[in-house]
């Protein structure tokens, strides 16, 4: 049968049907496109994150050992610059001192592995480590690295208070070890002994069994010494005083990249296989109505399912919002986290439920929370700065993204997920204080000193006022140590720290520097009388007896006063000038202060 322009007319669907399939060739060519190059910005992407991730580990493993190097150096010079150490090492050459001071007891104390004084000549008075303590053993021959480092203090310029000691890897009987050695040094001018010229202690740890499990750790990672790094493994080479190499430090860093390819891919493979599928079953599907609703329908179950599967087990917490904030849906994750049940957060404004400000109270949510950005502008916003609030009002900090959904370019709600970092932020928090305050007395260290009295000096000039050092030492505190020992010592230390604490000002700062040394910086004074004021009342309080061992124990002090700007314009010079004060007031009969001459 022909129309009326003599064609067939089953050439009509035949036509129809080739067109449909050149469609369906065209689609499933744009389909594989897209696919692949997902694919490649998933990997590419992933693979960038890796890489930035095991650089964060390298920083961090970095700074923790400058850490580790910095305290160990506080150590040995705490002890090397002591006459008494100079007078029993040196020139009595005291075994039992030795042990009751840098030997055993500083092994265990701070948990070394060696220690060790050493002469000029590079012969060894004594050593000790873990088994026992040895006193110029003939056996002993020191290895290149460690006659380098010791030749490098040697070196050194003329030692201030505030010089650090020397530190470096060497090498000890096959023994790889972090170590910092001193010159042996007068304790009121810094100076060599005359009794031995080039006499140097040197505490170390030994790399493999005390500083890598520890750092690990902290890292959240297991730190392995080895010739030659693996490959996949961040890797930090080793090199000895002498620059002899000591193998790697390999580790395997976090792989963000590899768990987001992991979790984002299956689900671009699914998205991308859906609607192919969906576009196919479509195509070949046309000419039935009835069955294309109902594979259509079959296959949105399907994915709905997934969907579904994928919140109920994800170990991050998600939830969906509107355009107006509302909470859309939530997965178990996050109401576990939140305290509520999934029914209670359901229809909740999430900016007043889940973002605070670290400082901020309900009431205070800023008009530009992230989520709010992100429904704004329509681009994905990310926060670590912020806190969520659990349903007996007890909030915790919160890593969290916001990924906004878009319509024709427009945002129509967005997708969360988050989760708890309170563990990270303690880690943080811990290693901060490590960093800044003394384990013994709980006061600031000499690092936070520094910080305080530097911003105190820059206040101070901006606001034309004066600040004030007290330099306190205090005296007989070594024959308590002597006579009660050590704990009994630390314990004293305390008392007098909370004494110091509750004579000064709130605004004024007490740090331990040093040992039995202490310092006071006291801001907008008006001259040196208030400074002897507060000497006279510390000099007091000081002199009251302590309690240690439930028997009464009396020490005193001597102090050194320095005052901004008339003694110095920067901290060390101040520090120096009260150091020398201090040294005075000890000369004058102890007991007393002494200002800072102007000179």
């Amino acid at each position: 049968m022909l129309d009326p322009k003599g064609t067939s007319a089953k050439t009509l669907p035949g036509s129809a049907v080739q067109t449909l399939g050149t469609l369906i060739k065209v689609v499933i060519v744009a389909i594989l496109v897209s696919l692949t190059l997902t694919v490649l910005i998933l990997l590419h992407a992933g693979r960038i994150q890796d890489e930035t991730a095991a650089e964060a580990s390298l920083r961090q493993l970095d700074g923790l050992l400058l850490m580790t190097s910095r305290h160990l150096a506080n150590h040995v010079k705490d002890y090397a610059a002591w006459d008494e150490a100079i007078e029993r090492v040196l020139v009595a050459r005291d075994t039992g001192w030795w042990d009751d001071n840098p030997g055993q007891y500083a092994l265990s104390t701070f948990n070394l592995s060696l220690t060790l004084a050493a002469d000029g000549s590079n012969r060894v008075y004594f050593i000790s480590l873990p088994d026992g303590t040895r006193r110029e053993p003939s056996d002993l021959t020191l290895a290149p690295s460690t006659t380098a480092l010791l030749d490098k203090e040697r070196r050194s310029p003329a030692y201030t208070a505030l010089q650090p000691a020397t530190t470096g890897l060497i090498e000890l009987n096959g023994t790889v070890y972090l170590a910092a050695t001193s010159r042996f040094l007068d304790q009121d001018d810094f100076a060599p002994p005359a009794e031995a010229t080039g006499a140097v202690m040197l505490f170390a740890l030994a790399l493999d069994e005390k500083v890598l499990p520890v750092l690990g750790d902290i890292m959240g990672v297991r730190l392995v010494r080895d010739a030659a790094a693996e490959s996949g493994k961040a890797r930090m080479p080793l090199t000895l005083v002498d620059g002899t190499p000591a193998g790697v430090l390999t580790w395997t860093p976090s792989a963000p990249g590899r768990s987001m390819i992991a979790s984002v891919l299956p689900i671009a493979l699914l998205a991308f296989s859906s609607v192919a599928g969906l576009t196919l079953v479509f195509a070949f599907r046309a000419r039935s109505l009835a069955r294309r609703l109902s594979a259509d329908e079959t296959e949105r179950r399907e994915l709905s399912q997934r969907y579904e599967s994928i919140l109920e087990t994800a170990g991050d917490g998600i939830f969906g919002i509107d355009r107006d904030g509302r909470i859309l849906f939530v997965n178990p994750a996050a109401a576990t986290m939140l305290g509520h049940t999934r029914a209670d957060i359901q229809g909740q404004d999430a900016t007043r439920l889940f973002p605070f400000r670290a400082d901020a109270g309900p009431a205070e949510r800023a008009d530009d929370a992230v989520l709010l950005r992100a429904l704004r502008s329509g681009r994905s916003e990310v926060s670590d700065s912020e806190c969520f609030l659990r349903r007996d009002g007890s909030r915790f900090p919160v890593e969290y993204a916001v990924t906004p959904m878009l319509l024709d370019g427009t945002p129509t709600g967005a997708v969360v997920v988050f989760r708890d970092i309170t563990k990270r932020r303690q880690t943080e928090e811990e290693m901060l204080y490590r960093a800044n305050f003394d384990a013994v007395t709980g006061l600031p260290n000499r690092n936070l000193l520094l910080e305080r009295l530097n911003q105190e000096l820059k206040r101070a000039r901006r606001e034309s006022t004066r600040v004030g050092i007290l330099f306190i030492d205090l005296d007989d505190f070594k024959q308590v140590n002597d006579s009660l020992g050590h704990d009994a010592g630390d314990l004293l230390l305390r008392q007098v720290a909370e004494r110091l604490r509750q004579s000064i000002r709130d605004t004024d700062t007490v740090a331990r520097f040093a040992g039995d040394e202490l310092v006071v910086v006291a801001a907008q004074i008006a001259d040196c009388a208030f400074l002897e004021t507060v000497a006279e009342k510390l000099l007091q309080v000081l002199r009251e007896p302590f309690e240690i061992a439930d028997q009464p124990v009396r020490i005193g002090g001597s102090i050194g006063i320095a005052m901004f700007p008339d003694h110095g314009d920067d901290a060390k010079a101040l520090l120096n000038r009260a150091d020398l004060a201090m040294y005075q007031a000890k000369a004058a009969g102890r007991g007393t202060y002494r200002l800072a001459s102007t000179d």
